[in-house]
């Protein structure tokens, strides 16, 4: 290299429209970890530029030696050209992610090398590999990381003004310890759920805030709850760093009062949460046995008691689910007057057990549904509703929860402890509605 430090640029790729064109927004909701979570994990003897490309243009004649992206199943199509584009110009391609781990063979018709699973044990072998001339095709570690002493991630690489929710990302477990049918986090972390040292966690918080003046943050960990006494512990600890965060938890977590009354303590601003469905049946379906529909109303009042504001996601095209299922959520989400709540088809991921199911029954009618920006696309044939009726429905719910009336109603009959944050995030769905756009999805 010349004496030189080798250049290294980790791309987050954005999405695609149905035609193959890149979508671009000036601004983005909020930033990911995937890339400054790389940029941590490589040596100082490298130079690194990160790049999330939904707000900035890549520079393909930046002089990189070495080009990393992150693939989720959105962005997969965006990797590919990115990857064939830096190839052609001589340049090596390294995939990691959900969706080259789950398709690692076509990943690599668009790269060099594809690091499957967690990168944290394998990126600085890759690197060596790399500057000796000698490149796998393949990197998985041999055994999972304890999560201890992972290094910061280089939030501050990033255009850190481009972002309109100023919280920055932080981890506190992986893994998940529920086997839900559709969802793809069992199949990445192969069924391990770990926590991270709670000490480091805090620590991390501090020296973000240091290095980004930042006091918000949002755990990105798909089950924050999974082993309570961990929670519980992390909430105290988080409670004298006086920050604000957000994060998920599934539903049944609100039967424990003393979690919920550490975390109001410790600043959380907005829990998020899968209930999925308001059917039992359809709930047993997908294999979300954690999740008992009716206790709802009982335990998001318990939200309500601590003061945590929260949204909660929603799937429809369920093996039980019937025309009506879309009139009876909305009925519901208006009786516990919810503050947020998002509508989506259920889109099974290649290697998910539902996928499995569907493809071994020849129901799977638009594989890449999952694959482009901004749609709620039926990817397959519901057993008791056409695709276009689970399409049309799920938009029918966005725009009747997200219309003014039912704002009115939920928000302001009589005003409560959500109403100021309701309107102002709820005012942002409603533009998208008004557009057929998913503002989540979009920016």
């Amino acid at each position: 290299m010349n004496g030189k430090k080798p250049r290294i640029l980790l791309v987050q790729p954005t999405t695609v429209h149905l035609d193959g064109t890149p979508h671009k927004t000036r601004w983005r909701l909020i930033m990911g970890l995937m890339i400054p979570l790389m940029a941590g994990l490589t040596p100082d003897d490298y130079d690194v530029t990160l790049c999330d490309e939904r707000l900035e243009d890549i520079n393909f004649d930046g002089g990189w030696d070495l080009v990393g992206m992150t693939t989720t199943i959105g962005a997969s199509l965006r990797a590919y050209q990115l990857g064939d584009e830096f190839r052609k110009r001589g340049i090596p391609v390294v995939f990691g992610g959900f969706h080259a781990t789950l398709q690692t063979e076509e990943a690599l018709h668009h790269c060099d090398a594809v690091v499957k699973g967690e990168a944290d044990l394998v990126w600085p072998e890759l690197l060596q590999d790399w500057r000796d001339g000698k490149l796998k095709t393949i990197y998985k570690a041999d055994k999972v990381h304890d999560l201890k002493n992972l290094p910061r991630p280089r939030h501050e690489l990033l255009k850190l003004n481009r972002y309109l929710f100023k919280a920055v990302p932080v981890q506190a477990s992986r893994g998940c310890p529920y086997r839900c049918s559709f969802c793809e986090i069992p199949v990445f972390y192969d069924g391990a759920y770990r926590t991270r040292p709670i000490e480091d966690i805090v620590e991390e918080i501090k020296q973000v805030m240091k290095v980004t003046g930042f006091k918000r943050f949002q755990f990105i960990d798909d089950q924050i709850t999974g082993k309570h006494k961990f929670a519980r512990e992390l909430f105290k600890a988080l409670e004298p760093l006086n920050i604000r965060f957000s994060c998920l938890w599934t539903i049944n977590s609100n039967h424990d009062d003393e979690l919920l009354d550490l975390a109001a303590k410790a600043g959380i601003f907005h829990v998020n949460i899968g209930v999925e469905s308001i059917s039992q049946d359809s709930l047993l379906s997908m294999n979300k046995i954690q999740n008992h529909a009716g206790q709802y109303k009982k335990l998001l009042k318990k939200l309500e008691k601590y003061g945590i504001y929260y949204s909660l996601n929603f799937l429809f095209g369920l093996e039980e689910d019937h025309p009506g299922i879309f009139d009876d959520t909305l009925k519901f989400l208006h009786e516990v007057k919810a503050p947020e709540a998002f509508f989506n088809t259920v889109t099974p991921r290649v290697g998910t057990p539902m996928r499995t199911q569907l493809e071994n029954e020849g129901r799977v009618i638009i594989p890449d549904a999952d694959l482009y920006t901004n749609n709620f696309r039926c990817m397959f044939v519901p057993k008791n509703m056409s695709p276009q009726e689970v399409e049309e429905g799920v938009w029918r719910c966005t725009k009747e929860f997200y219309s003014l009336k039912s704002m009115f109603k939920r928000l302001l009959m009589p005003p409560g402890k959500f109403t100021w944050q309701g309107l102002t995030e709820n005012m942002l769905f409603y533009w998208g509605a008004k557009r057929q756009i998913d503002p989540v999805d979009y920016y």
